[in-house]
């Protein structure tokens, strides 16, 4: 779902993911990307923007994941000889 919202609109998949300030700087840029859209500018912001956005959800995807890992392994007791 937030790869999708990373499509549509990459600044409030950054607010989903809780990066505030990634989020207002994204909206800047897409307010840019909107305004240069015209001249072509805007398509290559737009672009890296949800690139950008795809990569902070992927991050976050992952980060839960790990956590979620760590939590149901028990860690492995050390054998001494």
């Amino acid at each position: 779902m937030r790869y999708a919202l990373a499509l549509v609109c990459p600044p409030l998949a950054l607010l989903c993911c809780k990066k505030r300030y990634q989020a207002m700087i994204a909206a800047l840029l897409f307010g840019l990307a909107i305004a240069t859209a015209r001249f072509g500018v805007g398509a290559l912001i737009d672009f890296f923007l949800i690139l950008w956005a795809s990569n902070v959800v992927g991050d976050e995807r992952a980060r839960i994941e790990a956590r979620e890992f760590v939590r149901t392994v028990r860690p492995i007791p050390i054998i001494r000889v």
